[in-house]
């Protein structure tokens, strides 16, 4: 017998009264370059226990081998929470000195310690205005938009201008700037990546003309490449998050099988040596209430043992009619020193994101590809629909520093998550004269996804032909065991689209007998090796190599196949020249190896895509890594693309989807530019412009465009300016986002949005040392877009993006 499933409501009905609002503008003004003579600074590796500051500063001293000039009168009784890890030279003086009043000067080539300065009539900023100018790995506290360190690209840490890889560093102030609150708010703001909608909740992200189909989490890789993965992953916000580094390009180095688009790698917070403690509450459009609680620091006296725990909290509805959100999320991460050399790291995360009024299809278009003149509002999920999910994630490192600057790390991160979703898809009913007639088919989907990696390793110097070089070597291994279970309902509503009532959409009545099971395992380990080698002062060469294991499994209802390939090999190179003292001339090579989910006659899965991936540019690195620039020009040769063969439709997990071949070959060419950090005192600036143009070059497809939903032209621009003088305590910013034509070439008309450009503002108050308030304006111009187009006039799949909506923050740091 049928049963039906009313969801109970889970969401809460809290609605403080946390702020009231007012929109100011402000004129930005933009200060001219300023010149600078800092040094070039060399990352190296500390391990300085916490204690009192003087002796620290001495050991600090002799370890990094400058000239530190130390008045014991200024340091008598003072203590520092010690230092870890590598780190330029004022990004370690900043963490040794955080919290003592007492900030490090530069003088040429010596170094020398002074008391913060006490400016009359102006706010004096908390520690953290002091640390503005230290560029580590860690971004939290810097204030800046860049970084002094990154090892996404290639696991050894260098910075962006020793990297032969387009990089960008998302940063915590710049998250915070933004309001950044998930992962489509950090792909909006990233030069060069922009997504598309399967769903409300569900998102896909491109760079450089192709998917990206990999997610890590502290470097180690996750599967986001099944057709629902987005439905059970959860990246509803970014409180947890330090920083999100995007290396741009092939990746297979690190990742193994993969496209030629990006990795995008989200770096937790890690527990302090000093105590810290934020917390924030916010309000905003349509009934957005969230507060957020992170503390920090050590827990025992000598602070060998640390703790650090975020609490976050989330109730928000929506533009759209019926759908809103309820989002919870617990981080607790704890650090130990078991010896002077060893840091064992065990940390855990759960989060539950409760979705109602989850739209699955969006919207249609006439049958001839225009728009429908409906509100922005408009859903065709009934008010029954929704999507619960939720994320249990623990992770572990543990580290040892050998005397001779080596480092081993074994690195572990599981994923658990559970999911289940009910909603409906619009389907035009193509008898009907006028084409807006549509019935709704209804699913009900579960979910169960086990994702695992382990990623062991060790990285350091060596020394040969008189030189000093780096090299990495490891080996890692994934999992990822996909479940999903689908039911249709017996009742079909029926609407037309100029007229219907969102309100009256018929509650599904769900089959259990209708029950098909699917399952997708992906299997990846290989052990990889880099080296970069000092061939000169101003040339270094990086090599490597991963020979990779892959195992890719589908057992659905309509077919049971599977795909291996043993010892893969796959290259990488990378030629780095310095110009001068801020310039660098790049170069780098690695080739493309990426199983693939298309099925051929006789429903078998096709052979994977291959191909190489080349780029050349230009970085700048100024103030002493504080401002860094770059132009790359990139070109991907991708074999193997699958084709659909024209009226052959029994493929695919269902068995009624169109069936391929690898004919096949797509070539893009583009380039990018990037600027990011500080170009002067108090102002933050990230910006780049993107040029994308894949194509098919061979096959039956020749001369056509590759993915045309997405834009081949990306302009997006973020800034941050302090005021000057008494007008100190006010930063006021903001962004432009700016792409070009898309359109959607369906099966009778093309589907076409023009080029269109966003604008959001936002505003900051620093109230005293411990308190600032934060407006933020987005879509200020209340532009009306389509944040996706769908594939199919016939089907849903079209997304408006947000009206104009407001977010006010109120923050406190200690």
């Amino acid at each position: 017998m049928p049963i039906s499933y009313p969801r109970p409501q889970q969401r809460s009905t809290l609605r403080p009264l946390l702020l009231s609002s007012l929109l100011a503008s402000a004129w930005l003004p933009c200060p001219p370059l300023q010149a600078a003579t800092t040094q070039q600074e060399t990352n190296r590796d500390y391990s300085i226990a916490a204690g009192d500051l003087d002796p620290a500063l001495n050991q600090f001293a002799q370890a990094s081998g400058i000239l530190l000039s130390i008045d014991g009168s200024l340091t008598a009784g003072k203590r520092t929470g010690g230092l870890q890890g590598r780190h330029g030279v004022v990004d370690a003086l900043a963490r040794l000195l955080a919290g003592s009043g007492l900030r490090s000067v530069q003088h040429g080539d010596t170094w020398s310690v002074e008391a913060v300065p006490q400016r009359d009539g102006s706010l004096e900023l908390a520690p953290s205005s002091v640390v503005a100018s230290a560029l580590g790995a860690t971004t939290e506290g810097t204030g800046s938009y860049t970084t002094g360190s990154t090892a996404t690209a290639t696991k050894m840490a260098m910075s962006l201008r020793e990297t032969p890889q387009s990089v960008t560093v998302i940063t915590r102030q710049r998250m915070d700037d933004e309001n950044v609150q998930s992962l489509d708010d950090v792909a909006r703001t990233t030069p060069g990546i922009t997504y598309t909608k399967i769903g409300t909740e569900r998102s896909t992200y491109y760079a450089r003309g192709f998917e990206i189909n990999d997610l890590q989490f502290d470097g180690i890789p996750t599967n986001v490449s099944e057709n629902y993965s987005m439905d059970v992953m959860s990246t509803a916000n970014m409180a947890i998050y330090d920083r999100v580094e995007i290396v741009r390009g092939a990746n297979g180095l690190m990742q193994g099988t993969g496209n030629p688009s990006a990795a995008i790698n989200l770096v937790r917070k890690r527990p302090t040596r000093d105590f810290r403690l934020s917390a924030e509450l916010g309000t905003g459009s349509w009934d957005n209430y969230r507060s957020q609680v992170d503390v920090s620091g050590p827990l025992t006296d000598d602070g060998r043992v640390r703790g650090r725990a975020v609490a976050y909290y989330n109730t928000a509805n929506s533009f759209r009619d019926g759908a809103g959100k309820d989002n919870q999320l617990l981080y607790l991460v704890g650090e130990a020193d078991l010896d002077d050399a060893t840091t064992l790291t065990v940390g855990a995360t759960l989060q539950q994101d409760r979705n109602n009024g989850y739209d699955w299809g969006g919207l249609n278009t006439r049958v001839d590809g225009s728009f429908y003149p409906l509100s922005r509002s408009a859903s065709l999920a009934g008010k029954w629909a929704y999507l619960d999910k939720t994320n249990y994630t623990v992770f572990s490192d543990l580290t040892h520093q050998f005397d001779n600057d080596w480092k081993l790390t074994l690195a572990v991160n599981a994923i658990s998550s559970d999911a289940q979703f009910l909603s409906s898809y619009p389907a035009r009913v193509t008898s009907n004269t006028s084409g807006n007639q549509y019935t709704l088919p209804i699913s009900k989907v579960g979910y169960d996804d086990r994702q695992y990696g382990f990623d062991l390793y060790a990285t350091g110097p060596f020394s040969a032909l008189g030189r000093e070089h780096q090299l990495v070597f490891g080996a890692n291994l994934r999992r990822d065991d996909f479940d999903a279970a689908i039911y249709k309902a017996t009742n079909t509503p029926s609407i037309d689209i100029t007229s219907f009532d969102w309100d009256s959409i018929a509650t599904p009545i769900v089959n259990p007998a209708s029950r098909a099971d699917y399952n997708y395992v992906r299997k990846e380990k290989g052990v990889y090796g880099a080296t970069r080698l000092s061939l000169t002062d101003s040339l270094s060469l990086i090599l490597g190599s991963r020979v990779s294991w892959s195992d890719y499994a589908i057992d659905s209802p309509s077919t049971v196949d599977s795909y291996k390939e043993n010892r893969h090999v796959v290259p990488y190179a990378g030629l780095v020249f310095d110009l001068d003292t801020h310039h660098t001339l790049y170069a780098s090579y690695t080739e493309i190896y990426k199983t693939q989910s298309y099925f051929g006659v006789g429903n078998k899965l096709l052979a994977p895509i291959e191909g190489e991936n080349y780029e050349a540019g230009i970085k700048g690195e100024y103030f002493g890594g504080r401002l860094n620039t770059s132009l790359a020009l990139f070109q991907t040769n991708l074999t193997h693309m699958p084709e659909a063969i024209a009226g052959a439709s029994t493929c695919g997990v269902t068995g009624t989807s169109s069936c391929y071949e690898e004919g096949g070959k797509v070539r893009n060419n583009g380039f990018e530019i990037e600027i990011n950090g500080q170009p002067a005192e108090g102002w933050n600036l990230g910006a780049g412009f993107t040029y994308s143009d894949p194509e098919y070059v061979a096959g039956k497809n020749k001369g056509t465009d590759y993915y045309t939903r997405i834009p081949r032209r990306l302009l997006k621009l973020s800034t941050d300016y302090r005021l000057p003088g008494s007008l100190n305590q006010w930063r006021a910013g903001g962004e432009v986002f700016a792409q070009s034509r898309t359109y959607s070439q369906a099966s009778t008309y093309d589907i076409e949005q023009g080029g269109y450009a966003l604008v959001n503002l936002h505003l900051n108050y620093q109230i005293d040392e411990h308190f600032n308030v934060q407006y933020n304006l987005n879509n200020a111009l209340d532009r009306t877009y389509y944040q996706t187009l769908p594939t199919s006039n016939n089907f849903g799949g079209l997304f408006y993006g947000e009206p104009r909506n407001f977010a006010v923050t109120l923050r406190y740091q200690y």
